[in-house]
């Protein structure tokens, strides 16, 4: 991303609550959506906008989102005076952890936000960003806005590990 040192991104809480309720609503397939926000120091995301998935072959294991929609993002996020900060996607009973295929088709500057979902419930969530075109993922941190009562880490339901 531009500008910011890029090591931590904030979340608004009710952002979390509606990745968590589109990742469940789309399982057992892969959910995804947009991270609306500021740039800054750390990215601010302060609203999500929920996109079907419009991978067709395996949306269980992949997901893509069409030119159109991406289009309407950015218009959505122009007119809401905000910037595209990156995509959010779930992964039906798997960790919160980038795979290749994730790798392949990320782009540098945007977050990558990735929520596990097992057996339809929401669980773990981990932000990842792209420092360079050749460069693998790189965890950073997510904070939660608590609303008047500053920022903390995200606490986590449950642990990362296993498949």
């Amino acid at each position: 991303m531009t500008g910011g040192s890029n090591d931590a991104v904030m979340l608004e809480p009710d952002v979390l609550d509606d990745i968590r309720q589109a990742a469940a609503t789309a399982y057992p397939n892969e959910g995804c959506g947009a991270l609306l926000g500021e740039r800054g120091a750390a990215p601010h995301v302060s609203a999500t906008i929920p996109l079907s998935n419009a991978e067709t072959g395996s949306p269980r294991v992949r997901f893509s989102i069409s030119p159109r929609d991406y289009m309407n993002v950015e218009r959505e996020a122009e007119g809401r005076g905000l910037d595209l900060l990156g995509f959010w996607h779930s992964h039906p009973d798997h960790p919160a952890r980038p795979s290749e295929t994730d790798r392949e088709y990320a782009w540098v500057g945007l977050l990558t936000l990735i929520i596990s979902v097992r057996e339809g419930e929401a669980r773990d969530l981990g932000a990842f960003r792209i420092p360079g075109p050749d460069a693998p993922f790189e965890a950073i941190e997510i904070l939660e806005n608590r609303r008047g009562a500053g920022t903390a880490p995200l606490a986590l339901e449950t642990n990362q590990g296993g498949t």
